[in-house]
């Protein structure tokens, strides 16, 4: 069967700061429906098939078939469980409108990360680069998150474990970034994030990561 990934629209992610009353006021809804998206049998039972793929593969699936024009089976089942997104849910059902909120990113306390993939979605090659151990320790769900100032502050350790990659390491991770399909900026994809974790738990400020299809 030959597979592919999306046609025609652009995977956005945007990593940013966000002010405290932004956050209250996103929270309540944001958060219970990332923390559903990431309980799923599916998305559980999926990542579950990634850990094992890419154990079989010496820590990442296979992104091209032999005849190197179709996407592997492994690293669509990637795809696809990264690309679950509940703020891309919420906002193609018109129960929040993503692009509002990032209108409310403080860029004075923070440069934002934002990452454009077109047919593609920048947090699967962020996590292919990464491997399903580190890129398990993120916080949130699949790039997506919403954190007051308190929690970016008591996650940034986790954000840490998960991004801060060196050596021959993050040669690796590189390399894979890549490899995944789409143009991207393999060394902005792996440090951009980290840089707005470290920026707003300095600034003391709220977070809010999401991706989302245009």
């Amino acid at each position: 069967m030959e597979v592919g990934f999306a046609m025609g629209m652009s995977g956005c992610w945007l990593v940013g700061a966000l002010g405290e009353a932004d956050v209250a006021e996103l929270a309540p809804l944001a958060v219970p429906a990332i923390e559903a998206t990431a309980a799923r049998a599916a998305a559980v039972g999926t990542w579950a098939r990634w850990e094992r793929d890419a154990e079989r593969g010496g820590g990442a699936v296979p992104v091209w078939r032999e005849d190197g024009v179709y996407n592997t089976e492994d690293a669509l089942h990637l795809y696809n469980l990264v690309d679950d997104s509940a703020f891309d849910a919420m906002d193609g059902s018109g129960k929040l409108h993503i692009m509002e909120w990032w209108d409310r990113i403080d860029t004075d306390a923070v440069e934002p990360f934002v990452e454009s993939v077109r047919k593609d979605n920048p947090v699967a090659a962020l996590f292919h680069g990464l491997g399903p151990e580190r890129a398990g320790k993120l916080p949130g769900w699949a790039g997506d998150a919403v954190f007051t100032a308190d929690e970016v502050r008591r996650r940034l350790p986790a954000a840490e474990a998960a991004l801060a990659v060196s050596g021959a390491e993050r040669e690796r991770a590189l390399a894979r970034i890549d490899d995944w399909p789409g143009e991207k900026e393999a060394e902005a994809l792996l440090d951009g994030p980290l840089r707005v974790w470290r920026g707003a738990a300095e600034a003391g400020t709220g977070l809010l990561a999401s991706r989302v299809w245009f």
